[in-house]
Formats: structure tokens, sequence, C-alpha cells
């Protein structure tokens, strides 16, 4: 048989086939084929997901015309797919998958159908073209000659992206959709970082001092020289011309306002921001509404607790008081604040069992932010690598260790490490699902989860000291202050000077922490008000179980019904707690 008669012969058993398949074998599929084509799409997401692959060289022009349109056929084909899935032929958990596929192609269009990446592309934070090129270089495997090969197929790629960086932001000038000034005051220093005159102190040069002991001495100066090369012959004269383009073209032409409703169409953006960050369907006003309640709510508890801390005053007087003391800011080097938070760490480890039935299998680090970003990043958490390579880590950017302060980093470690970030994302990963459900991700419902986790550090002890359970309150009272300040912002015409105000007269920031937060919430609009919408919707349904069930509610299958099936939209999450509480009661 030819190889086309069998080729025709497959076309014609095709239909016969798909029709065989049940819908759980066409749904299994389906995950499948979307996470392929999605990384094929966005081939960096298979390095910060699985690590080393076959798209390790691949570079992708992601805010191009051209691959927007890509985008979009993607999630059509998605849309399309599922259509022919009867969702009444599956089981509990892949009716998730199910629904997860629709929600997801639904947001991702209409966030396509905005022009949202004018924005984003030269921002400080994710999302920006030089961040997101040093967060990648340390997540780039480098395990031997031929994964070096791999990085530099990428690398001599990346000057196309930037070059079309600086088209794109002049179609964003073109229709009066600029990046803040601010913002892009921040941004330009980290990208004229990559490219110093002295090529070893750029971050690009790190693949160069983590060669792996398998290969040669000649291997690696082969290498190096080839890099050096391509450095100083491509990357660094085209990350050179994009500053320069920034620093003399666009930058005069940023804009001064500061939130998404000075914008073209900026108000409906700031709209569905509000629905994707929060997923719910919650209208900007509603947020900022609740949260002047909770900001209400949480003042009195922390100043209470700050007076038995021996703090008298008012909210806008905490960090002077907390100055006062040189045991509040105990450290002399970035190691000895690591230290610190490894000893926290180790008081939670041993009281994880008694809160959850089953814990993460990957391990976990903490270590401080890369020196790069440092200054203008927060602490963030990075998952593991699906290989096992690389553990879950929580990133602590320290620019001086005497500066960093012991109030509130017993709940920043709880939110960022156990039982936060690792414990949500960790475990969705280790899910026995498809590679699509393990990596799905919800604002809402992480940040909602870290949040939470930091309520549960009460319950294990780790603010029994005054000042302790006052920088507990101190970062809900933050995330409470984030509802107000993003939708002020937003949606409701604050200036940034504004917003700092608030931060600093009703929040307990400091100007300098007040000043960074504000500037997220500028670049990253909505993503801030997932925390404490996320939180409340979990602190609602564990008292529903609790009121439902009484003596019989179990706060470890609780947090098992929470977790076990990854990430879900907070409608989706409230489907499934409502059911497992039925199914209790029914017993």
């Amino acid at each position: 048989m030819s190889a086309r008669t069998f080729a025709l012969l497959v076309a014609l058993l095709a239909p016969g086939i798909a029709a065989a398949q049940s819908a759980s074998q066409r749904l299994d599929q389906l995950a499948d084929d979307a996470y392929e084509r999605a990384l094929d799409l966005f081939p960096f997401s298979e390095t910060f997901g699985r690590g080393a692959g076959p798209r390790q060289d691949k570079l992708e022009i992601t805010f191009s015309d051209e691959h927007r349109e890509r985008q979009r056929a993607y999630h059509r084909w998605i849309l399309a797919e599922l259509d022919q899935i009867p969702p009444g032929e599956l089981d509990r958990s892949e009716k998730l998958t199910h629904a997860l596929l629709a929600w997801r192609s639904r947001d991702s269009l209409e966030w396509l159908a905005r022009p949202w990446h004018y924005h984003y592309l030269f921002i400080q934070l994710n999302g920006g073209v030089a961040y997101n090129l040093v967060q990648l270089i340390d997540r780039q495997p480098f395990r031997n000659a031929a994964d070096y090969q791999a990085w530099f197929r990428r690398v001599h790629r990346y000057p196309a992206l930037l070059e079309a960086t600086a088209a794109t932001m002049r179609e964003g000038a073109a229709a009066g959709i600029t990046t803040p000034r601010v913002l892009v005051e921040r941004a330009l220093p980290q990208l004229e970082a990559l490219a110093p005159e002295e090529m070893e102190k750029s971050a690009l040069w790190r693949p160069m001092t983590r060669f792996p002991a398998s290969m040669s001495a000649a291997e690696r100066a082969a290498a190096e020289a080839e890099y050096r090369k391509l450095l100083a012959e491509e990357m660094f004269p085209a990350i050179r011309k994009l500053a320069t383009f920034v620093r003399n073209d666009y930058l005069p032409h940023a804009r001064t306002t500061d939130g998404f409703g000075a914008l073209p169409g900026g108000a409906e953006m700031y709209r569905y921001a509000v629905r994707s960050e929060t997923t719910t369907e919650l209208t900007p006003e509603e947020v900022y509404a609740l949260g002047l309640s909770e900001v209400k709510r949480i003042q009195p508890l922390f100043l209470a607790a700050g007076a038995r801390a021996g703090f008298k005053g008012e909210i806008k007087d905490v960090y002077p008081w907390l100055q006062t003391s040189a045991a509040n800011y105990p450290f002399h080097s970035p190691e000895e604040v690591i230290a610190y938070l490894n000893a926290i760490n180790a008081r939670i480890v041993p009281q994880l069992p008694r809160l959850f039935s089953r814990l993460p299998k990957a391990r976990f680090e903490i270590r401080p932010t890369d020196p790069a970003i440092a200054a203008s990043t927060p602490a963030q958490y990075y998952a593991p690598s699906d290989d096992g390579t690389r553990p879950g880590v929580f990133a602590m950017p320290i620019v001086d260790p005497r500066r960093v302060s012991t109030f509130g980093l017993a709940a920043l470690l709880a939110h960022e490490g156990m039982p936060g970030h690792h414990f949500d994302i960790s475990r969705k990963l280790e899910m026995k699902a498809s590679e699509f459900r393990r990596h799905t991700y919800y604002n809402a419902y992480g940040e909602g989860w870290g949040l939470y986790a930091e309520s549960l550090g009460q319950e294990m002890g780790l603010y029994d000291a005054p000042l302790e359970l006052m920088g507990r309150y101190s970062y809900e009272l933050w995330r409470a202050c984030r509802l107000v300040v993003d939708t002020g912002l937003h949606a409701k015409g604050w200036t940034r000077e504004q917003a700092i105000r608030y931060m600093v007269g009703e929040c307990a920031q400091t100007e300098g922490n007040s000043t960074l937060e504000v500037l997220r919430y500028m670049a990253w609009p909505g993503q801030a008000l997932g925390y404490k919408i996320g939180e409340l919707t979990l602190l609602e349904l564990r008292a529903k179980a609790q009121k439902q069930l009484g003596a019989r509610f179990d706060l470890r299958a609780f947090h098992e019904v929470v977790l076990g099936e990854g990430h879900l939209p907070l409608s989706l999450l409230r489907q499934q707690v409502d059911a497992w509480i039925a199914t209790q009661d029914a017993k």
C-alpha cells in the first residue's frame, strides 16, 4: 500500500475513529493537544514550567499582530472542539477540565480584543522585555554543550524581538496608549544594565559562570568565544538600540497620567481586568466599597496588637516607631536575612501535618532575589520544574539588609512559602492530571490562598508575640488597602500621589514601599485585587462548612477539597466546596 493510499484510508476512517472515542478520551486528547499547542505559541512557558525541552531554543514575538491572530485561532479551535464533547458524559473532575478550557479561552479572547500589549511591553514587572529576559536566564537549562547551543540560538533570535518591541511601542503611542512615564523610567535601567561596557557584568553573561562539570575545558572555551561574539555583535547592539529609542523617542511622549481611566477605552479595559483577575463579576465600584469596609474592620485589630507591642500613635506613625528600636532591624548581610527566614520555616514544617492531609513532594528553598532586579521586584515564589531539577523557591529581595525589618517576615514567608504558594502551586503541579490542569493559574485563587495561608499562621503560633501579630495584621491591612487604591487609580481618577498618601496614612506603609506598591498597581491593573477577594472567598467557604457540618467539619479535608483540583476560578471553587459540604452532610 502506498503512503498516499494509506493517508487516504486514515482520512476516511478518522470520523469513525473519533466517534468510537469516549467523551473522556476526546477531552483528554484535547487538553493534551491544547497544552502542546500553547507551548508552541509560548515556548518560554516550556522553559519556565517543564525545564529542558524541544522548544528551549525557540522564541516567538508574542505581541505582534500575526502572533495575536494565531492566539485567537488557537482559542477558537478549543471552543469549537469543546462544543463536540458533551459535559454530561464526563465525571466530576473531567467536567472541571471542560469548564476550565472554556473559561480560559473565552477570557483570552476578551483579552486579545483589547490592546493590553501596548501597556505591558515595557514595564519593570511581569511582561516587561528586560525583566522577562533576566528571569529566563535563571530558568534556561545549561546541562551540557547542546544546551548552550540551544541558548545561543535563542539569543540569536532576540534582536528581532527587540526590534519588534520598538515598533509595537510606536504603534501604541500612535493609538494614544503609552506606558506611564514613571514606569518607563523604572524599566529603562533594567534594559540598559543588560548591555554594560564590561560584558562580564551583564546578567546575560551568567551562563558562562555555570558550566557543568561534564563540559571539557575545550568545550567551555569554544562556547565562551562563540557567546562573546554573539553578545558583542548582535545582542548588545540590539539592546542599546532599543534603549536609545526608549530614552530619546518614547519616554518624552510617555503619558504622565497614572490610571487606565485616562486611556482610550481604558475604563472598559479595567472593568475586564477586575473580572479576569478576581474571577468574579464584581465591578470596580463594588471592589472599592469592599476595600473601604475591610480597611475599617482591620485597622482596630492592627492597632490593638500594636498597643500590646508598646506602640502608641496613629497608623502613619508605625514605621517611624519601628525604626526607634535597632532590635527590629538586626540584619547586616543578605545571608542573615535568609537564615532568619529559614528559622521561621523550621517552626512551620512540623505543624503542617495537622492542617493538611497531603504535603508537597517538591523541595522548598529560600534565596535572595537576583540583585539585577531586586530593587524593583517584590518578594515572589517561583514554581519547581516538572523534571524535579529545580525546587520551589521563595525569592526575597534584599537591596540593603540593614533596612530589612523582622516585622512581617513570618506572615510574608507563610504567604510565599509554606503553607502558601509552595502548597497551592506545587500541589497543583503534582496532580495526576493533564499538563493543562497542572499548569493552569488563576490569580484570585493563588493569591487568595497565599493570604489565607497568612491567617493559618495564627493557628500555627507564628504570631504569638505582639510584634509578630502586628506584622500579620499589617499584611492583611495592606491587601485590603489594595482594593481601595487599585480601583482608586484606575476607576476613580486617583493620582499616584493621592494613592501613596492613602497607603501611608491608612495602610501602615512607608513612603518608599507605598511608592513601589502604587507603581506595581499602575503596571499591573487589577492583579492586586485577587489577594483579598480570594482570601475572603476562602474564609467564607470555610465558615459555611463549619456552620453546616458542625462537629463533623474536618479542616484537613476542607483544605484537600480546596487544593485537590488545582487552581480554579472562584466561581468553580464555590461549586466544589458546596458539593463537598452536601456530600458530608448526607453522610
